[in-house]
């Protein structure tokens, strides 16, 4: 298991700040943070702050603002104050500030370069301590980005540092970090060695999540080496502090490990409850990672074991989940910046060489003309027409470079489609754990609908990317797809009427599309059919005449006095505002029930 999506280790303003991030605690620290912020906000419309307090206030401000665009706001302001009073110290810590927030936008090389910024200001202030805590976080988005060696060599030289000088107590946090980074490097040996090395250390310390993750991940060291009874005991023991903990990711992780052995050890019984219950348990957090993997494993049992009916059930478990979330570090930026560079230097290239051809052409018709003068240049244009070849074959190749270049953007275009509905999945899976914390909670229905927009906005792009188009959505395939999820997501148990043909739109139209057709079917399914005994919910899309015709009726309680009044609620507002936005136009036509009909430009 990633110990770096659990751990992470700063300083901030003097304080080192070591935190330990589980999914139990999101919910507290979400309006902890909340709460913080707002504070500090209140203290920085005092008159009488200092510059210096105001840059120190405005880093605290963006590490607790839970709105990402506007931590970034507060830092940059931090930054500039402290780069205007010339203070090395304030500038690092606004620097790790940008890095965090540029490694959530996904944007790798900002954050790398922000947080090496930070790191060079601190060694050039002999602040060694604050200097680890850089090399850390270094090492756990190299881990994230699944570049272990770089994560090994930073976390060695923050280990280095913290042997020497460790006022806080992170060198066991460093060195848990880096016995998981040799973990997943493959280098079992010296991962088993740092996870001992900390079980020893924690008998001072005595922190169960500690204890818990260097038990369970030198259970799996053990496991993989093939000690299976003693990675058993471990993952046990680690497993039994961490249930009452609701560490449930962990918890599933550890529990699946124990499967697998049991299954080696032929102990089929065991090895199938075992991964039963891990998959139980994913299901039930919401954990769409864990349960795509869970689920594959459950296939591969059932299949050994000849029972193919289950293999099939969680293989079809399987199938559903395989785009879900895949909280791995996003390099695609980077290698997109790279390609772009490569493509430049070639274009740069093609244009010398189409001047090249231009002159020598140009040259090719003065020794034309001249040849009845000049018999003796007869040689020069022999030698013209040879340079002019060499040039044709130079310009088709750098047109085959050209080619594969337009390949490879394709290529890269797909991937990031591929990213963004993974970031998407991401925190549609965050709204659904905090939903679940706010069961009650009159916000509960505010982040399951939020939850649902994002998801649409992520079929999206998950269409785009499993389609292999570059811009272009087949509604049919798509509207069914997001109208069937919905009916799962709020288990309906009858079946939409769907007749979509098979008419394509642009991204740009299918993301607003997707969540005007997402609040009207979420709409009808929240409040429609109340004491309907055979309900009915249809879903017509037809182009005419390079127009999108698109009919959404049910035959529910339609809309009420009440509703009436609700004219201009947020979903109103916000399928009013979309439709807009397509040049397009929306009614309610009077029906038994509730009819939209939406009409849109085509593609």
């Amino acid at each position: 298991m990633k110990i770096h999506k659990v751990l992470i280790c700063n300083y901030k303003n003097n304080i080192l700040f070591s935190v330990f991030v589980a999914l139990v605690f999101i919910a507290s620290s979400f309006a902890q943070n909340i709460t913080v912020a707002d504070s500090l906000v209140k203290i920085l419309k005092e008159n009488n702050l200092s510059k210096e307090e105001r840059s120190r206030i405005l880093s605290k401000i963006s590490y607790n603002h839970m709105d990402i665009d506007s931590s970034l706001f507060f830092a940059k302001r931090a930054l500039a104050i402290a780069k205007d009073i010339d203070n090395l110290s304030l500038q690092a810590v606004a620097w790790e500030e940008i890095s965090h927030i540029e490694r959530r936008l996904g944007n790798n090389s900002n954050s790398l370069e922000a947080s090496l910024t930070a790191l060079h200001i601190y060694d050039s202030l002999s602040l060694k301590e604050r200097k680890a805590a850089s090399y850390v976080q270094l090492g756990s988005n190299s881990i994230s980005d699944e570049d272990y060696i770089s994560a090994i060599k930073y976390l060695k030289n923050a280990e280095h540092i913290y042997t020497i000088s460790d006022k806080r107590g992170n060198l066991i946090l460093t060195k848990l970090n880096l016995g998981e980074a040799y973990r997943l490097a493959g280098k079992l040996d010296s991962a088993a060695i740092y996870f001992k090395e900390t079980l020893k250390k924690n008998k001072t310390l005595n922190s169960d999540i500690v204890q818990s993750y260097s038990l369970g991940n030198l259970g799996m060291v053990l496991s993989a080496q093939g000690n299976y009874e003693a990675g058993k005991q471990h993952l046990n023991e680690a497993i039994k502090i961490l249930t009452p903990l609701d560490d449930f990711y962990s918890t599933s992780i550890y529990t699946a490990e124990l499967g697998d052995i049991y299954v080696k050890e032929q102990n089929w019984s065991l090895g199938e409850s075992k991964l039963l219950k891990a998959y139980n348990l994913a299901i039930n957090s919401g954990l769409k990672e864990q349960i795509r993997d869970f689920s594959r494993k459950l296939t591969d049992f059932y299949k050994t074991r000849k029972h193919y009916d289950k293999a099939l059930s969680y293989l079809e478990v399987n199938r559903i989940y395989q785009d879900s979330l895949v909280n791995k570090a996003s390099i695609q930026k980077v290698e997109q910046l790279k390609a772009n560079y490569e493509i430049g230097k070639k274009e740069t290239e093609i244009k010398l060489l189409n001047t090249i051809n231009t002159n020598q052409k140009n040259q090719l018709i003065l020794l034309i003309i001249s040849v009845f003068i000049f018999s003796l240049l007869a040689y020069m244009l022999f030698r013209s027409n040879k340079a002019i070849k060499k040039v044709n074959k130079r310009v088709s190749s750098q047109n085959v470079i050209i080619e594969k270049r337009e390949q490879e953007k394709v290529l890269l275009l797909k991937e990031l489609n591929h990213r963004v509905k993974n970031n998407l999945q991401m925190i549609s899976s965050l709204l659904n754990l905090q939903s679940r914390e706010l069961s009650g909670h009159p916000a509960q229905e505010a982040l399951i609908t939020g939850k649902n927009r994002v998801e649409a906005l992520s079929l999206v792009h998950r269409k785009l990317y499993q389609e292999g188009s570059e811009t272009k959505v087949f509604l049919k395939d798509y509207i069914e797809e997001l109208v069937l999820g919905l009916f799962y997501s709020y288990n309906i148990t009858f079946k939409p009427n769907l007749n979509i043909d098979n008419s394509s739109i642009s991204i740009d139209k299918a993301i607003p599309l997707a969540l005007i057709v997402n609040e009207l079917v979420v709409n009808s399914i929240k409040y429609a059919y109340k004491d309907i005994k055979n309900p009915i919910f249809k879903i017509q899309v037809k182009e005419v005449n390079d127009k999108l015709e698109i009919d959404i009726s049910d035959n529910g309680i339609g809309f009420t006095e009440k509703e009436e009044d609700k004219a201009n609620s947020f979903g109103i507002k916000l399928i009013t505002s979309l439709t807009e936005q397509l040049d397009g136009s929306i009614k309610r036509l009077l029906s038994h029930g509730t009819h939209w009909k939406i009409i849109i430009k085509g593609a």
